[in-house]
């Protein structure tokens, strides 16, 4: 029976823990979003979605921030798409000149 307690509280602590390294990281995406408004002078907006809750954010206050997704794919120069892959792509090219 003391087995079944000490199972299901490790269980606990590892989602506890997870779910902190979890908020960790979207703390420090908003905070370096905010940081490229601030140094850079680069507009920014964020959505983060985790289990259907949405966290957003934006470096204007401006109703008409962000643009919608049509205004952009219309924007000149055309916008950058970055999915997964991409990203993925970028990251190995930088890590294979440092091995």
């Amino acid at each position: 029976m003391e087995a079944k307690k000490s199972k299901g509280s490790d269980e606990r602590i590892r989602r506890k823990r997870k779910s902190e390294g979890i908020n960790r990281r979207k703390d420090t995406l908003i905070k370096k979003a905010y940081e490229l408004k601030e140094f850079d002078g680069i507009d920014v907006a964020l959505i983060i979605c985790k289990h259907s809750r949405y966290t957003t954010y934006k470096s204007r206050k401006y109703a008409s921030w962000p643009p919608s997704m049509a205004k952009i794919q219309t924007a000149y120069p055309l916008p950058k798409n970055m999915l997964p892959e991409n990203v993925k792509k970028r990251i190995s090219k930088h890590t294979k000149g440092k091995e």
